[in-house]
Parts: C-alpha cells; structure tokens; sequence
C-alpha cells in the first residue's frame, strides 16, 4: 500500500509508470536512499553490491521486497548472466540507475588509473543496461567534472583548484563514455551531477556532515581550506529528484541536482552556525551565495517537476529535538 504522499508522486507523473529499477552501489549513501524511496513507492528494485547482506540486511536498507545481488563493478560483463540466474526480470518498463564508485579509502581518492576504472566500469554497465531490456540509463555525476571541464576549456578565466584532479577526470570519462556506448546501443542515458549529498541525520561520516554535526553541539572544528564551490543537499530530495529523473528524464540531458546555492564549505558552516544560534537571515545567505550557469537546476525543473525541499532549517530542527 503506497502512503499518500508516495501516490501524489505518481498521480503527477504522465509519461509512464517505472515499474522497476536496477542500483549499482546501493550499499552507499545514494544508492541506498535511492532503493527505499524507489521501494516506498512500490517500484521492484534490484541493488547491486559487493557487500555480503543477509536477508535482514536487505530489507532495512533497501526496503521490503527490494532484491540483492552481490556483484563488483569490475564483473559488469557477466550481470546479464547472473540477473536470469536469479531469476529476476526488468520487464519493459525497468530504468538503471549507476550510483556505484569505488577510491582507495574513499571514493576520490587513489591513483588515476583506479579511478578511471570506474568509467570503464560504468560504460560496460550501459551495455548490460540494455541487454537486459532496460529503457533508460542514469548515470551519477558529479559537480566536480564540470569544474575540471571550464578549465580545460577557459584556464585563465576558470583555473582548477580542486585537489582531486584524478576524480573528476575520470568522472568527465565515464560521463562521456557512457553517453557513447548508450548511443551505440539505443538506449536513453541522463547524466545527473551531486555536489555534496547529505544524509537528513547527517549520519555515514563525511567531513560535512561531521562538521555540521559539532557545530549544532557546539564543538569546535577545523576551518576547510577548500576554496572551491559546493552545493549542499539533502539525500531524501536527491532520491526523489532520480524517481523524476527515471520517470521523465530526457536523452542526452545533463542535469544537476541541488540547490542552486553555490558557497565555499566555510560559508555553508557559517550560515549553519548563524540558524543553530538563531542569527540567520536570508539577507546574508541570498548575498553569500553564487550563481553559476552550469548549476542551475532550471532545466531539470522543466523536465521533471523537481524542486529541491529540504533546507538546513529542517535538519536543525529535527536534530535539536531529537
């Protein structure tokens, strides 16, 4: 039985009913918001991992019902294979959603070629995608490849200061190679670009949500030195904007998913600091925040409906009164 906020989702949506879906790298923070909201909804997920769950496991983190496969990246070549060995069937109407991305420690980081593995990876994806009748491909970008792809093309106007050259590289790759396989194979791809996705309870240990999470009990935390620009948002409005995405994302777009409100980290840990202390004024954040053409979330608004939801004042509140 879907909740009547689930049914409004769906009651809004003309174009066809995404009975089922397909989640590389559901065991991380997208995937895996993406698979239970994709499951609330009554949409029959299958989650691709390399993790071993049981089938506990599987239901508390992708929802009653979802489906579990334990398969690496590096095995896309055989998922064909093992898909009809478990007997599971997309059917005509099964969208394949890559959120899978592997570093060393952590996703960005390790050498140029392990990153790059990823687009190879997500490439051979795109191939099985379709041979398994799906009828989209979404791939997860990222807005750091965007970044690197001003600075190749402007250098002296937009200079690359990121640290991880390495990662949005091969984000660029996959991006680019992923759009050529699904041309060659006739298969719709949609690149949607994160900055920094996170989780409402800012819970899985990222250096945002850490931070965020000193700054509402009042700790002390280390100023970023990272001058680059990020986009906050929230993972319930993230897997949301994929359901759209799945249902009436069009070929070839690229969209991004956020806010629109562009701030170096130490910007959004001060306008956080000023709602924790009740200093905050939209005053100071509309003055603080930057505009930049390739972030507009316009055209994925035109498409889909989206609209990001969730702000900071939400999370403060939950949070404080939990």
């Amino acid at each position: 039985m879907l909740s009547g906020d689930s049914r409004l989702w769906i009651d809004l949506v003309d174009d066809f009913f995404m009975k089922k879906a397909i989640i590389t790298g559901a065991t991380g923070l997208v995937g895996m918001s993406v698979a239970k909201h994709f499951s609330k909804l009554g949409i029959e997920v299958l989650c691709l991992g390399r993790q071993i769950l049981s089938p506990e496991d599987i239901s508390r983190h992708f929802g009653v019902g979802s489906s579990y496969l334990r398969i690496d990246m590096e095995d896309m070549a055989s998922l064909v294979e093992k898909v009809e060995a478990m007997a599971w069937s997309p059917g005509a109407e099964c969208v394949f959603f890559n959120c899978a991305w592997g570093g060393d420690k952590k996703l960005t980081d390790g050498s140029f070629g392990e990153q790059l593995s990823n687009a190879v990876h997500a490439a051979e994806a795109v191939y099985s995608a379709k041979k398994l009748g799906c009828i989209k491909f979404v791939n997860t970008g990222t807005l750091e490849e965007t970044f690197v792809e001003q600075s190749l093309e402007w250098a002296n106007e937009h200079p690359y200061q990121s640290t991880q050259p390495d990662y949005a590289l091969a984000k660029l790759a996959s991006r680019d190679m992923c759009m050529m396989v699904a041309y060659l194979e006739k298969i719709d791809y949609v690149h949607a670009r994160l900055s920094v996705p996170l989780a409402s309870d800012l819970s899985r240990g990222t250096y945002v949500a850490a931070t965020l999470q000193k700054i509402i009990e009042g700790k002390p935390y280390e100023e970023p030195k990272n001058k680059q620009l990020f986009d906050i948002i929230f993972i319930d409005d993230v897997a949301r904007a994929y359901y759209l995405i799945g249902i009436k994302g069009k070929n070839k777009a690229n969209y991004f998913i956020g806010t629109s409100r562009l701030m170096t980290l130490s910007q959004h840990f001060e306008i956080f600091q000023c709602l924790v202390s009740g200093k905050y004024s939209d005053t100071v954040a509309n003055a603080t925040a930057v505009s930049v053409v390739n972030f507009d979330t316009e055209e994925l608004y035109q498409d889909t409906g989206f609209v990001s939801t969730i702000r900071f004042q939400n999370i403060i509140k939950n949070l404080v009164n939990a």
